[in-house]
């Protein structure tokens, strides 16, 4: 049997808040909160479940994804690198390799991969690259690269839009916190 060849989708976002501080937020999001479907063809995250190997962060760590159609997949983390963790300006990666899609896509692919790539930019800023590849079932490829495609495309800007809010608000409720402990009548909490 032919294995067929991945169909890729990229799409990039820029934060500005350092590359540490985006993965931060994005890597342990709540999926249910930023993949939240796409006009009523592509499903919407509704739960995760299943967690094998102890907490999501490392590889070899699992996770069942639970989506609003019924179905679901399973991801497996196969790299987990924090930005500056071998070098100061090292990008970080959150990469994992999707299977046991089940529901709607479990009729039009086998498997996928996703990878995220959190890269230094200009002073203070990520350049936030999500890829993210189909492998689809034979006689499936035309499906999932014009019809679903497209959409898919969509649902992934929609998707790093959220990404980036989440970002902002964690940096305006990282400076409202800040700001109440310096006005706090005893003044800050030093050591």
């Amino acid at each position: 049997m032919k294995h067929e060849e991945l169909i890729m989708f990229t799409v990039v976002g820029v934060s500005f808040s350092p590359p540490p501080t985006a993965f931060d937020v994005v890597v342990p999001r709540d999926d249910t909160t930023l993949f939240t479907g796409y006009l009523k063809v592509l499903p919407a995250v509704v739960d995760i479940v299943d967690f094998e190997g102890g907490e999501y962060d490392h590889p070899g760590a699992s996770r069942t994804v639970k989506l609003s159609d019924g179905g679901s997949f399973r991801e497996q983390i196969v790299r987990f690198e924090r930005p500056g963790g071998t070098a100061p300006d090292a990008a970080g990666h959150f990469d994992y390799d999707v299977s046991a899609f089940t529901g709607i896509l479990g009729g039009i692919v086998s498997d996928g991969v996703a990878r995220w790539t959190y890269a230094h930019g200009s002073t203070g800023r990520t350049h936030i690259t999500w890829t993210y590849g189909y492998r689809p079932l034979p006689g499936r490829r035309f499906i999932m690269k014009h019809l679903i495609g497209p959409l898919w495309m969509r649902y992934m800007r929609r998707g790093m839009a959220a990404c980036l809010r989440a970002i902002v608000e964690a940096r305006r409720e990282s400076k409202a916190a800040a700001a109440a402990a310096f006005s706090s009548p005893s003044g800050p909490d030093l050591p």
